[in-house]
């Protein structure tokens, strides 16, 4: 097999198939990263709200939104209104604490009290948080916008509700950056966590592949085919503004952001072979860290920027190796199966999903510790590819032709909970997670 081969036969995999050219926080609940059991909690208020006589129930929307956010973050139980002694819609603002003896009581961990209402043209949402076995007002927020932020508005408020009760930042607010192919082009969109809001951010009429967001959420680093050859570039997803860093002959692909976002990874063939590289924002201060005539890509660093994990077909075969990001101490980690690749590093920092052909003919999605060792099937139907984590390290997005045409997916880290977000009949794959 020729050199050229190999690559497209990687890239191919890499790619999913390549398209035609043309306040402060106070810590009341302690969770464990890998909970069983998750917090019993209750959602209040949110009374029927309708800006004309026969519309939609906004507050119907925003409790359904509210509900689904919390459920999907794998730390909270939500209980539905049949089970609580009282009607959850007749709790007004300011009077939250008499239903908390009988929601303790009930072993209830966590009040959710959340009011929506008009104020001109716009829709306020409030929202309180309560310890319930403390009977202790936790913190309160309130956001302002038209109708077409409210998923915006109750998204930020699953976030505030997570990182009151738990410390840790949520994932409601975040988008995921996937490529769909259209018309003879793949374009790059954006869209809400679980599916909503696409919106295209390229539109060039090329090929763009492989999006990756900066550590900070305003960057996204991709491969783009818009002057014939595949540059590097950095959108800045505020201004619109792009630019190209890395236009050296042959293949700029496979971006990677180092943790504290001075450093991106990439893979190059500009001096035969293909081999991962790192370099800074600018284009310049271009530093070797893999050599030999193989193909070494989808480089994914670790969360304290000390190591780069990526695919290489150095011994025959793509498979996983991780390097430290000086160029040395070079390991392999997989062992099984002819065929390893997409590893993406946990923002835990303690698993690296892959994908993974084991003679079935299709790829399916596994996890591994650090050293290569524990090594779980997560997948199983279809083929299954690109996987990326969430910020919080508690989910998965990946691409999956289990539909028919390739789709975005995402399921919870123990495999759990898979939910389709992206149905057309194009193909849809190589999502990233923003933070």
């Amino acid at each position: 097999m020729t050199g050229l081969w190999r690559i497209l036969l990687l890239l191919l995999v890499l790619w999913g198939g390549m398209p035609p050219a043309n306040g402060s926080a106070q810590v009341d609940i302690t969770v464990t990263r890998r909970a069983v059991q998750r917090i019993p909690v209750v959602v209040v208020g949110l009374q029927p709200l309708q800006l004309v006589s026969g519309g939609a129930d906004l507050a119907a929307r925003a409790e359904s939104i509210l509900k689904g956010d919390l459920e999907f973050s794998t730390i909270f139980e939500v209980l539905p209104p049949v089970f609580l002694p009282f009607d959850s819609k007749e709790i007004r603002l300011g009077e939250e604490k008499k239903v908390l003896p009988s929601l303790n009581q009930l072993k209830v961990q966590a009040l959710v009290a959340a009011y929506l209402t008009k104020q001109g043209k716009d829709l306020v949402l409030e929202g309180r948080v309560y310890n319930v076995p403390r009977g202790a007002f936790v913190g309160g927020t309130r956001y302002f916008g038209d109708v077409k932020a409210l998923r915006t508005m109750v998204h930020r408020l699953a976030d505030e509700v997570v990182f009151r009760l738990t410390g840790e930042r949520g994932v409601a607010s975040t988008r995921i950056a996937y490529a769909s192919v259209e018309k003879g082009a793949t374009e790059l969109y954006l869209m809400d966590y679980d599916g909503h809001n696409s919106v295209l951010v390229t539109g060039n009429r090329s090929i763009n592949l492989s999006p990756r967001f900066s550590p900070d959420g305003k960057l996204l680093a991709y491969t783009s085919y818009r002057d014939g050859n595949p540059d590097l570039y950095l959108l800045n997803l505020e201004t619109g503004r792009r630019k190209k860093v890395s236009a050296l002959p042959g293949l700029n692909i496979s971006p990677a952001w180092s943790p504290d976002g001075r450093w991106l990874a990439l893979s190059l063939s500009k001096d035969g072979g293909t081999n991962v590289y790192m370099m800074g924002l600018n284009g310049k201060k271009l530093r070797r860290l893999t050599n030999g005539l193989g193909i070494s890509v989808a480089a994914s660093f670790s969360p304290n920027g000390r190591q780069i994990v990526f695919t290489s077909d150095r011994g025959g075969s793509p498979q996983i190796y991780v390097i430290d990001v000086e160029g040395t101490n070079l390991r392999r980690l997989s062992f099984q199966g002819d065929y390893n690749a997409s590893p993406h590093w946990s923002p835990r920092g303690d698993k690296i999903a892959f994908i993974s052909d084991r003679g079935g003919g299709s790829f399916q999605i596994y996890l591994m510790n650090l050293d290569g060792s524990g090594v779980q099937q997560m997948t199983t139907v279809g083929s299954n590819e690109d996987p990326a984590w969430s910020p919080d390290g508690r989910h998965l997005v990946f691409s999956s032709n289990r539909s028919g045409t390739k789709d975005v997916y995402v399921m919870h880290a123990d495999g759990s909970g898979l939910k389709r977000l992206t149905r057309s009949a194009l193909n849809n794959f190589a999502p990233n997670w923003s933070p």
